[in-house]
C-alpha cells in the first residue's frame, strides 16, 4: 500500500474520525483508524462499538491496500506537519511516512482484529437540512441524563409524525422539546444517544443548502453527510411518558427579556453557589421578577421587569438548569407559564412554537 494525501485533507478527516475513538478500552485496535487505500481516494474508519465512522478523503494512490494505525500518536504527528503532501506507504513490519523534510517510522495494528462495520441501508430514511437538526440538538442535548442507571433518558427521542420531526431530551428535572416541519417524511421513532448526538452537532456543518440524510432501522440509526457517514447503535426500550407530566392550563403568563432575565440570574446564581442547596428564588408580582439567593457567604437581590397576566407567584429554580435552557433560545423575549410552586414551569419564545421547556422546580417554604 502507497498513497500521497494532502496535510489539510487528513487533519479534516482525523478531526471527525478521533470521536469514534475509544480511550478508556482494554482492546487495542479500538484505539486504530483504519485506512484503506483505493482507485483515487481513502476510506478511513474509527469503530468504539457503539458509534462508527467513515470518510473518504481523496488521494493519489500509487497502490492498493489496508493498514491499521494508533490513532493518539498518528494524529499528533500529521498536526504538526507542514501543510504540504503526506506519502505513507506499507512496509513489511512498518508504515513509512514522508512530508517534505520529515520522515517517521510507525508501527502498524492487525487491520484483521479491526472490528467489522456494518454499513446497512435497510429501515427508513429521513432528510433534514444540517443546519436545522444541528440546532434541534443544540436545544435539546443539554436536558439528556447523564445517570447510566437510567440508559433510556441518556438518549433523545427522535420521532417523526405527520410530516413534523420531534426531538425530545428528559433527565427527569428538564424537559426539552424542539419540532421541525419537513415535507413527504416517513412515520419513524428512535432513541438515539445523547453522546452520538453530540457528536453530530460538532461534526456537521451550517451551510442552509446541505443536508443529512438519516437511515433508521430497528437497532441501529446513520446518519450521512458530505464525504461522512456515522453509524450508532440505538438505545433500546420504551421511552418515558412525557405527555403525561406536562400542563396545558396555566395560570400564570410572564412575559420577560431573554438578556436581562439571564444576567440577573448568572449573578444571583454567584452567592447560591456557595450554598449547599444550591437554590435561586424568583417572587413575580404584576411589575417585577425578584430574584434572590442567599448562603452563609452572604444574600443577593435582583429585578427584572416583566408582564403578568396571572397571579403572584414564588418559586424555586436550580439556576444551571434554567440557564442551560435560556442560553440556547436565541428569541429577545420568552413566556414563561406557571400553576403552582411544585408544578414544572414552562418556558418557550414569546414568537416561536416550536420550542418547549419544562423545569420541575425546588420546593421551597412559602
Amino acid at each position: 500500500m502507497k498513497f500521497t494525501v494532502n496535510q489539510r485533507e487528513m487533519i479534516y478527516a482525523l478531526n471527525i474520525l478521533t470521536r469514534a475513538i475509544s480511550t478508556k478500552t482494554t482492546m487495542e485496535i479500538l484505539k486504530g483508524i483504519f485506512i484503506e487505500a483505493k482507485s483515487n481516494h481513502l476510506t478511513m474508519k474509527t469503530n468504539d462499538l457503539s458509534m462508527s465512522i467513515i470518510i473518504e478523503i481523496p488521494a493519489l494512490v500509487e497502490e492498493e491496500g489496508v493498514t491499521v494505525i494508533e490513532s493518539n500518536l498518528f494524529n499528533d504527528i500529521v498536526r504538526k506537519l507542514p501543510d504540504d503532501a503526506i506519502t505513507i506507504e506499507k512496509k513489511t513490519d512498518h508504515i513509512s511516512l514522508i512530508c517534505s523534510q520529515s520522515q517517521y517510522k510507525l508501527m502498524m495494528m492487525d487491520d484483521e482484529t479491526f472490528p467489522q462495520i456494518q454499513e446497512r441501508s435497510d429501515g427508513v430514511e429521513v432528510v433534514i437540512n444540517q443546519s436545522v437538526f444541528s440546532n434541534m440538538i443544540k436545544m435539546t442535548n443539554f436536558a439528556v441524563s447523564r445517570d447510566e442507571t437510567r440508559a433510556i433518558l441518556t438518549g433523545s427521542l427522535l420521532e417523526v409524525k405527520n410530516n413534523v420531526m420531534k426531538m425530545v431530551s428528559i433527565d427527569g428535572y428538564n424537559i426539552a422539546i424542539k419540532k421541525v416541519a419537513l415535507q413527504d417524511a416517513p412515520d419513524c421513532s428512535v432513541i438515539v444517544p445523547g453522546r452520538t448526538l453530540n457528536e453530530i452537532q460538532k461534526i456537521i456543518g451550517y451551510n442552509v443548502d446541505d443536508e443529512i440524510n438519516l437511515h433508521i432501522g430497528t437497532n441501529y440509526i446513520t446518519f450521512e453527510f458530505d464525504n461522512v457517514k456515522i453509524i450508532s447503535k440505538v438505545l433500546e426500550g420504551e421511552y418515558i411518558k412525557y405527555e403525561q407530566v406536562i400542563e396545558n392550563d396555566f395560570g400564570i403568563d410572564v412575559e420577560i427579556d431573554n438578556r436581562e432575565f439571564y444576567e440577573a440570574i448568572d449573578r444571583a446564581a454567584l452567592m447560591a453557589n456557595q450554598s449547599r442547596s444550591y437554590i435561586v428564588i424568583f417572587e413575580f408580582d404584576n411589575e417585577k421578577v425578584t430574584i434572590t439567593s442567599q448562603s452563609e457567604m452572604g444574600q443577593a437581590k435582583e429585578e427584572v421587569e416583566i408582564k403578568n397576566n396571572g397571579k403572584n407567584i414564588r418559586i424555586g429554580f436550580n439556576p444551571n438548569y434554567l440557564m442551560k435552557a435560556l442560553r440556547v433560545i436565541e428569541d429577545e423575549e420568552l413566556v414563561m407559564r406557571m400553576t403552582s410552586p411544585v408544578r414544572p414551569c414552562f418556558i418557550q419564545p414569546k414568537n416561536n412554537d416550536s420550542y418547549e421547556y419544562y423545569l420541575v422546580p425546588i420546593r421551597i417554604n412559602q
